[in-house]
């Protein structure tokens, strides 16, 4: 069975690394810490993940949003959470939550 590919932008590469323990038999992982390589790429992906920690990393993250591959968005920031809430297409995940509510979403 192929493994499905999943884009991973983490700058600090904390949340990426628990990813790749827990799912790896599942998906292939591909981390990246900056989005100068996003161009031609994003068309390869089953799935995007974003972990975002500042304003920077959420406008760059908008750049790229429309491209129509499933995208999840993780955040320790409320201010930050509460801008995408009001973003229908996304699915945001709370990183303030205990790792056992967070693999269960």
């Amino acid at each position: 069975m192929k493994k499905k590919k999943v884009l991973v932008y983490d700058s600090q590469h904390c949340f990426s690394r628990f990813l790749k323990y827990e799912f790896k038999k599942d998906f292939a992982f591909e981390v990246y810490k900056n989005f100068k390589k996003f161009d031609n790429i994003i068309e390869h992906y089953a799935i995007m993940l974003f972990v975002i920690h500042s304003d920077k990393e959420l406008y760059d993250l908008l750049r790229i949003y429309q491209r129509g591959t499933p995208l999840i968005v993780c955040t320790f920031s409320k201010e930050i959470k509460s801008k995408l809430e009001m973003i229908d297409d996304l699915f945001l995940l709370d990183l303030s939550k205990v790792k056992s509510e967070m693999l269960s979403e």
